[in-house]
């Protein structure tokens, strides 16, 4: 499975996150010493279902690394032509595949369990589009874990 992670978007100068990036892409965020990138990256090669990433908006550069292909795509200035230029690079390099995944650079919390678990769900069905979400009640549970931190 061939998965494709989207990186574009440098905070504007009126944003909140421009002190912290200064003009720089928000995927390089350091988190817990290392770009937030990497923890998606990390979550994504350590799976034996991952063949190769697609990194959309974010070119590689000496602070991220991976054990398997990536392959860059330029950033398209908003997230639907991101996501298809990224389905674009996917099906170039591998005119066979069948399906990808989309991971998004903001998930620095992601698994490889959760990886995985994504890749065999869709692997047995056969939609057009499959896209996580998480139920209101586990928002606020999480606001409530956060509030008491």
């Amino acid at each position: 499975m061939d998965v494709i992670i989207t990186a574009g978007g440098i905070p504007r100068p009126d944003e909140p996150l421009y002190p912290v990036t200064q003009g720089g892409p928000k995927a390089m965020l350091e988190i817990a010493g290392k770009p937030m990138i990497q923890w998606i990256i990390e979550a994504a090669v350590a799976s034996d279902l991952v063949d190769r990433i697609v990194l959309v908006g974010l070119p590689l550069n000496d602070r991220i690394r991976s054990d398997k292909p990536v392959d860059c795509v330029d950033d398209q200035g908003e997230m639907v032509a991101n996501i298809q230029a990224g389905a674009r690079e996917v099906l170039r390099v591998n005119p066979a595949a069948r399906q990808a995944i989309l991971l998004s650079s903001d998930i620095p919390a992601i698994t490889t369990g959760m990886v995985e678990w994504f890749i065999r769900t869709i692997q047995d069905t056969d939609h057009d589009l499959y896209y996580t979400v998480i139920r209101s009640e586990e928002r606020r549970v999480g606001k409530e874990c956060r509030s008491r931190w």
